[in-house]
C-alpha cells in the first residue's frame, strides 16, 4: 500500500466524487498540493463511503444474495461468480484515501467536535462493512507503515468498536441544538449522529456474535426514520447534476443499463403474492413494496428505488428494530422480539417507509404468539415456534435491508449460526455460495503483506467458520 499525499489525494477524490463544481475552487495545477478545509472534506468522506456502502460491490452482492440478477455482459459474468480482483480496486481506493486519509486530516487539524465525530462514524461505517466483505484487511498500520500489515477481521470490528466510542464521546461534547450544513447527510444533527453510531456498534456486535451487546446498542440506536441515514436525503441542495441522483438511477440509465435487474430475482417472487413462496399472507400485503423495488432500466418511475430523487439506505430506523428483534430473542424472551418486529410492521403500515405504485395495496397488521405456533400461520412446518419467530426477523430484514450489504452479511452468519433456518436463497453457479470478495488487485501488487495465496471467493472469512 503506497503512502498517501494527503492533500493532493483530497483534492483529487473531492473532484472525482463530486460533479457539481460549487464544491470547491482548487488550484488547476495537479502537481500543487492546496490546504483544503477541514469542514471541505467530510463532503469527500461521505461520498467514498456511500460508494463502498452503496456501489459496486453492494450491486455484486444483491446478485448473490436473490435480490437483484446480473444478465449480460460485466454484471452476466460476476452473477455467475466469475469475478477479478481488479473489481475490487475502486472501492479499496474509497476506503484507504477516500475515508482514512481524509478522517485522519479532519482530526489533526479540527477542533470541531462535531465535525471529528461525523467523521470517526463515516471510518468506523466504512471499515466495519469492509472486513465484513474481505475479511482480514489493513487497517491498524495504515497511514503508519509503508506495507500495513493484515488485521483479522475480529481485531477490525474491535477497533470500529473503539472508534464508535470515540466519535459518541466527541458528539456527547456537541450542544444538541448545533448543525453543520456542509454535513450532506443528516444536516450535521449531533443526536441523530450518535444514534447511528449505537446502530453501527449493534451491527458490528452482531456480525460478532455478541448479542447481549448488540441489543443494549441497539436500544440507543436509530430511533425514527428522520434520523435514519440515508444517501442524497440532503443533497438536493448541492446542486441538480446526475452525482446527486440515487445510485440505482445513475446505473440503470448508464453504460450498464440493461445489464442488471430484480425482475425474476429470489426477492421479487417472494413478495410476488402468485408466487407459491411467497412471504404474503392473510396479515402482509406486500404489493407496493414488491413494485417500489422493481429496478430495471425499462420499468424506471418516479415512485420506485430507481427514481432519481429516491434515497438510498445506509444506517436506518428498519435495520435498528430488526436488529432489536433478533437479539431479543436471543437475550430477552419471545415476547419482546415480537414486540420490536410488531413496531417496524406498525410503522410499515403507515404507508411512509417506501413510495411504490399508489394504485396498490399493502398490508402489515401485528402477530400474536399464536401465529408462530406449531401448524399457525406462520410455521406450517411445524418448527419450534421461537426459531419461526426468529426466521420470520431474518426474512423481513432481508426484504428492508434491500440496498444495503446486510442481507450478504446476515446470510453468511445465519449459515453458520442457524442453518435450519436460513433463507433458501439460489446458488446461480456451481454448488456453493461466495464467501467474501477478492482483495484489490492493487493491493496484491503493491503490499508484500497481503495474504498469500490470496483468500478466493468461496472461503469462508473468520467470522464464520
Amino acid at each position: 500500500m503506497k503512502k498517501y499525499i494527503k492533500q493532493l489525494v483530497s483534492i483529487t477524490l473531492l473532484l472525482s466524487l463530486v460533479g457539481c463544481e460549487s464544491y470547491l475552487d482548487v488550484n488547476e495545477d495537479p502537481n500543487v498540493a492546496t490546504d483544503v478545509p477541514p469542514e471541505l472534506l467530510l463532503k469527500g468522506m461521505e461520498l467514498a463511503n456511500v460508494q463502498i456502502q452503496s456501489g459496486h460491490l453492494m450491486r455484486i452482492s444483491q446478485f448473490w444474495t436473490g435480490q437483484m440478477r446480473g444478465v449480460d455482459n460485466l454484471y452476466g459474468r460476476i452473477n455467475d461468480y466469475i469475478i477479478s480482483p481488479e473489481d475490487s480496486n475502486g472501492i479499496w481506493a474509497f476506503m484507504y484515501h477516500g475515508v482514512m486519509t481524509q478522517n485522519d486530516i479532519i482530526q489533526e487539524t479540527s477542533n470541531d467536535n462535531l465535525l471529528k465525530g461525523i467523521s470517526n462514524i463515516l471510518e468506523a461505517h466504512a471499515i466495519g462493512s469492509f472486513t465484513s466483505m474481505f475479511g482480514d484487511v489493513p487497517y491498524s498500520e495504515v497511514g503508519v507503515a509503508e506495507n500495513p500489515i493484515f488485521d483479522g477481521q475480529q481485531a477490525v470490528l474491535q477497533a470500529a468498536q473503539s472508534v464508535l466510542n470515540t466519535a459518541i464521546s466527541q458528539l456527547n461534547m456537541v450542544p444538541e441544538s448545533r448543525r453543520f450544513q456542509d454535513d450532506i447527510f443528516l444536516g450535521g444533527n449531533p443526536k441523530a449522529w450518535i444514534q447511528v453510531a449505537h446502530s453501527l456498534k449493534a451491527r458490528y456486535f452482531l456480525m460478532t456474535r455478541q448479542y447481549d451487546q448488540a441489543y443494549q446498542s441497539a436500544l440507543l440506536g436509530v430511533q425514527s426514520a428522520e434520523n435514519s441515514l440515508r444517501y442524497a436525503a440532503a443533497y438536493s441542495d448541492y446542486g441538480s447534476t446526475d452525482e446527486n441522483s440515487s445510485l440505482y438511477n445513475l446505473i440503470l440509465r448508464g453504460s450498464r443499463a440493461g445489464d442488471l435487474t430484480s425482475n425474476g430475482s429470489f426477492l421479487q417472487d417472494l413478495l410476488d403474492k402468485d408466487n407459491p413462496n411467497s412471504r404474503n399472507n392473510p396479515k402482509t400485503d406486500e404489493s407496493r413494496r414488491r413494485d417500489y423495488l422493481i429496478l430495471d432500466n425499462a420499468a424506471i418511475n418516479d415512485n420506485r428505488l430507481s427514481a432519481a430523487h429516491a434515497t438510498m439506505p445506509l444506517v436506518t430506523y428498519e435495520e435498528n428494530l430488526m436488529i432489536l428483534a433478533e437479539t431479543a430473542y436471543r437475550t430477552v424472551s419471545f415476547e419482546e422480539a415480537l414486540g420490536h418486529l410488531n413496531t417496524l410492521r406498525q410503522y410499515l403500515n403507515t404507508g411512509n417507509a417506501f413510495k411504490g405504485d399508489p394504485g396498490l395495496t399493502f398490508q402489515y397488521d401485528a402477530y400474536v404468539a399464536a401465529d408462530f405456533d406449531a401448524g399457525g400461520m406462520m410455521n406450517s412446518d411445524n418448527i419450534e415456534a421461537g426459531k419461526a419467530l426468529l426466521r420470520e426477523i431474518m426474512e423481513e430484514k432481508y426484504v428492508t435491508g434491500f440496498g444495503t450489504l446486510t442481507p450478504f452479511d446476515d446470510f453468511r452468519r445465519i449459515r453458520t449460526t442457524d442453518p435450519d433456518i436460513a433463507m433458501p436463497l439460489p446458488i446461480n453457479a456451481g454448488n456453493a455460495y461466495p464467501e467474501r470478495f477478492l482483495i484489490a488487485q492493487d493491493e496484491i501488487d503493491g503490499n508484500p503483506n497481503a495474504p498469500s495465496p490470496i483468500p478466493d471467493l468461496f472461503q469462508k472469512t473468520s467470522l464464520n467458520q
